[in-house]
């Protein structure tokens, strides 16, 4: 698959040095829900906003009163794990959040920088998520859905102008459907979709560089981790996740965090 087919796995703070350094509208990463719209908190309270030395750069998901989940992508090579925080209960990224220290990430043994097979990772926080507004686990998905008819969603907060800084200060959400794995590799490449990754695609909303690390949620239950996608952004290739249900995620949960 041609790289340019693929969006790069930067974060919003790179976003702007790209913006700042007079790059081509060509050459910018969006970070946002494409054709998204305004979300509350009040209804995604697994939503958390990842941080690296103060500076948002993914999303996680709360599975847990101590574990969260983000793209393996989002940690990978991280030096310090004293440099991750985690924001939930607040809409908006300048709202009044609580915030959550990171004591342990686990990488996926077996997650390919290069492929993106198995990107997905946990972190462990050193107090507890329970007790907090807005704050609250998502059930997993433990099998293989019977059919892809089911209504999923996505969110992420992230830039809405890359050209002007503009970012988008309010949790975004789009509606996505599922797509067999058929399909994705059609519309991919037959060796991008392993067996680690779940797809969707809509006529009105994509997931971009950005978002990686948030949840595709399908019948209020946590299918996949913003993953990888096109990179532009603009609906015309499926979105890939991480796949919760796979084996080779879901045991890797499982063994980490007893959930």
């Amino acid at each position: 698959m041609p790289v340019s087919e693929r969006y790069f796995k930067i974060s919003a703070c790179v976003l702007l040095f790209f913006v700042a350094a007079g790059f081509s509208e060509a050459e910018q990463r969006s970070g946002r829900i494409v054709g998204g719209r305004n979300a509350d908190i009040k209804d995604h309270p697994h939503m958390l906003l990842l941080r690296k030395t103060g500076y948002a750069t993914c999303s996680a998901v709360v599975i847990g009163n101590k574990h969260a989940l983000t793209a393996a992508h989002c940690v990978y090579a991280l030096s310090d794990v004293k440099k991750i925080s985690l924001h939930g209960g607040s809409t908006t990224q300048t709202g009044t959040s609580v915030a959550f220290s990171a004591e342990r990430v686990l990488i996926h043994p077996s997650y390919n920088d290069t492929t993106n097979d198995n990107d997905i990772a946990i972190i462990e926080i050193s107090s507890e998520f329970s007790g907090h507004e807005n704050v609250a686990p998502i059930t997993l998905q433990n099998t293989e859905p019977s059919s892809t008819s089911a209504a999923c969603n996505v969110t992420g907060w992230g830039i809405v102008n890359a050209r002007t800084n503009a970012v988008s200060n309010t949790l975004q959400v789009g509606s996505l459907q599922l797509i067999t794995p058929r399909t994705c590799r059609v519309q991919w490449h037959p060796l991008a979709i392993t067996s680690s990754m779940i797809c969707a695609r809509s006529e009105s909303a994509d997931t971009c560089a950005g978002d990686s690390g948030g949840p595709l949620v399908c019948e209020e239950r946590l299918y996949g981790i913003v993953s990888w996608g096109s990179s532009r952004c603009d609906k015309t290739k499926p979105a890939v996740f991480a796949k919760i249900f796979a084996n080779s995620v879901r045991s890797f949960i499982k063994l980490n965090t007893g959930i």
